[in-house]
């Protein structure tokens, strides 16, 4: 009777814990990252008996979860990527409507631009026409600067968002590390802590949606979690904090840094996955590229539209100014780290609109030698020891203002980062448009020959002809034919042009004997003034490219002569004073908008432009497509888990009915077994 008690006793307790648990389970059918708890019911050892060993009931050996944890991190690592992918499309979407939008983007204000540079060009003395000018200009400087300006408010919302994530992370790694030190109490006391294992695997998936993380189990239980290439968050109950802080080596933009128990280092370019991952994703690969390639439009139109301006002439007989404020020499920016130790001082000027990139650069010292590296990709882009230094390829120079650097010392250069904030239209006085060309090219009306000038233009107003905006040319240059196979250039007094020594201030000159000597293709000695080079051949099938001339002197100015001129046929070079329907340089300015001058040569303003909104469209659609597919891959993986650690309603139904019959069977046998122990106990009365 007593076995038969204490089986049935057994029985009962099991199947009441097996209810308890089905009823746990039930209960938690909707608990996110919950997992179903299984009874594991066996039987007790048996008792040894002479005629063969009897059963002693049962015992319920564990209380385990259905848990796969190849499954789980599967999981973990999908929604690290999903994440990652979704953020970055977020901010990156934000960046494609705005360039995209035709209210709002740049390439209509480029349009409307030279769009009223062809007014100016269709017809030249036109105030109207010169005022509708400037006022494009001021608006597409407007257009600039909100471009960049909105840049800026989405870095900075940026920024917040990355402090927003970082607290997150602390917050959450914190409650992992008190986790770990609930469950090695809770295994102290006795069998596994499932909910507290399945709260803390809850945290540990929270934290993959914020930032990549790898973790290992320790033998006590605590888990260990670590980020970037190595750094440890949560070290048994220990959690590392993490922060964001002001870059020391450019105060514009932020770091993030950890903080344990063997000091602080940043970790900003080791983090990657989850949202943090997508915000510095975009911020480094669309946001600052796309930011750096407005700028870099911003100083191909400033310096290109410049250059040709002061080629001109304007309505006050003036020659040509900077029509917009010089970024080229004052938008890219140095900024030297905070840390370092030398007192060198540097600056960066452009060189080459047509070869810069869409890229900031780092510049180290190291043993004797200055690294100057992309700072996206850190790819090697020259090694030298001095400086100044030009750095042709990427089309800017580094200069040198004062100091010497120290070991480890390093800067970050930018040089199109800031341009678009520093668009801005100088000239305010529409007859200060430079139209015109300062040179005028005509046939004397004495010319017998049928000789004609063409391809006139200038290339320099740094001649000494200009000097006094062009008040030399007053008195003309001529280009005289002595025969129908010869002319002679006389300079502006009416004298021979001479060849110089190139490139020596001060020498003197020398004869055409002794460039003959000197050259092959010196030109004709006129006989009867040796010591003068002014006599060139000219043939009439090819006509000829007055300057530069065949003993190289060049004026800056370039012309060409075709035709069959006579002997005494005279052309005269001199400064178009008052020249107001002349639109030589306004035709050059208009064509710059579908001149290549950007990106070696292959693309004009528009075109880079088009190309920029091409990328960050693209970026877009790639985004998210895969964003897409990554959440499908996500739902499948949640899937998989549910359908093995979830609760199946019906499972669960069914084994509360099987635990219901087997607690009723096994009181049906305590009830026998008290009426056998009562009859026994009668027997004996």
């Amino acid at each position: 009777m007593a076995d038969v008690l204490g089986i049935a006793v057994s029985g009962a307790l099991a199947s009441k814990r097996a209810l308890t648990t089905t009823s746990h389970n039930i209960a938690n059918s909707t608990t996110p990252g919950f997992s179903r708890q299984r009874v594991d019911i066996t039987a007790r050892e048996p008792e040894p008996r002479g005629n063969g060993a009897l059963g002693t009931g049962t015992i319920v050996r564990d209380v385990s979860r259905v848990y796969n944890e190849f499954v789980v991190k599967e999981m973990r690592d999908l929604a690290t990527t999903s994440k990652s992918l979704d953020t970055n499309f977020e901010y990156t979407s934000q960046v494609d409507n705005m360039l995209a939008d035709p209210e709002s983007g740049l390439a209509p204000s480029i349009q409307t631009f030279f769009a009223a540079v062809n007014g100016v060009a269709d017809d030249p003395s036109s105030v109207s026409a010169r005022q509708v000018l400037m006022s494009e200009a001021n608006s597409l400087q407007d257009r600039f600067g909100y471009m960049d300006g909105r840049f800026n408010d989405l870095r900075h919302s940026l920024f917040k968002d990355m402090e927003n994530v970082v607290t997150d992370i602390n917050n959450i790694s914190g409650s992992i590390a008190e986790m770990n030190e609930a469950i090695v109490r809770a295994r102290e006391i006795g069998g596994e802590p499932n909910d507290l294992l399945d709260q803390r695997d809850r945290l540990l998936l929270q934290l993959s949606e914020l930032v990549s993380v790898r973790s290992t189990l320790q033998d006590d239980g605590r888990l260990n979690v670590f980020i970037g290439n190595g750094q440890t968050l949560v070290i048994g109950n220990d959690a590392s904090k993490m922060e964001v802080r002001s870059s020391l080596s450019d105060p514009s933009e932020k770091e993030i840094y950890i903080q344990s128990r063997s000091g602080s280092g940043k970790i900003t370019r080791f983090l990657t996955g989850g949202r943090l991952g997508g915000i510095l994703d975009f911020k480094n690969g669309v946001l600052n590229v796309t930011q750096n390639d407005l700028g870099r439009i911003a100083i191909g139109i400033t310096k290109t539209f410049n250059d040709q301006h002061r080629l001109g002439m304007d309505l006050k007989s003036s020659l040509g100014t900077s029509f917009f404020s010089e970024i080229d020499i004052h938008a890219p920016r140095v900024t030297e780290d905070a840390e370092n130790a030398g007192d060198l001082k540097l600056t960066a000027e452009i060189i080459d609109p047509d070869k810069l990139t869409v890229y900031d650069y780092r510049l180290s010292y190291h043993d004797g030698n200055y690294l100057l590296v992309r700072a996206q990709d850190d790819k090697l882009i020259d090694t030298f020891s001095s400086l100044p230094r030009s750095i042709d390829a990427e089309g800017f120079k580094i200069n040198l203002t004062s100091g010497s650097a120290a070991e480890g010392d390093s800067f970050i250069i930018s040089p199109t980062r800031y341009a678009s904030e520093q668009f801005k239209v100088l000239t305010t006085d529409a007859a200060r448009v430079a139209a015109a060309s300062p040179v005028r090219i005509s046939a004397s009306i004495r010319n017998e020959g049928d000789g004609e000038i063409s391809d006139i233009e200038v290339l320099r107003t740094s001649h000494e002809l200009f000097a006094g905006d062009g008040k030399q040319l007053e008195t003309p240059m001529v280009v005289r034919f002595i025969d129908e196979s010869h002319f002679e250039v006389l300079n502006n007094k009416g004298e021979p042009i001479k060849r110089r020594l190139a490139a020596v201030p001060g020498a003197p000159e020398i004869t055409a004997n002794e460039a003959g000597e000197a050259e092959n293709t010196g030109p004709e000695d006129k006989g009867s003034a040796p010591g003068l080079l002014s006599v060139y051949k000219y043939n009439p099938k090819t006509g000829v490219d007055v300057f530069p001339t065949p003993d190289d002197e060049d004026l800056g100015i370039r012309f060409r002569i075709t035709g069959n001129p006579k002997a005494g046929d005279m052309f005269r070079v001199e400064f178009n004073k008052e020249g107001v329907g002349d639109n030589s340089n306004a035709v050059k300015l208009a064509g710059l908008q579908k001149k290549p001058v950007l990106v070696n040569g292959t693309a004009n303003y528009t075109q880079v432009y088009a190309q920029l909104v091409s990328r960050v469209g693209s970026k877009t659609h790639e985004l998210d497509t895969t964003g897409r597919a990554q959440q499908l891959l996500l739902r499948q993986a949640t899937e998989r888990r549910e359908s093995i650690s979830g609760v199946n309603m019906d499972e669960e139904a069914a084994n509360l009915v099987k635990y219901q019959t087997m607690y009723k069977a096994n009181a049906q046998m305590i009830s026998t077994a008290k009426e056998l122990f009562d009859t026994l106990i009668g027997a004996f009365r």
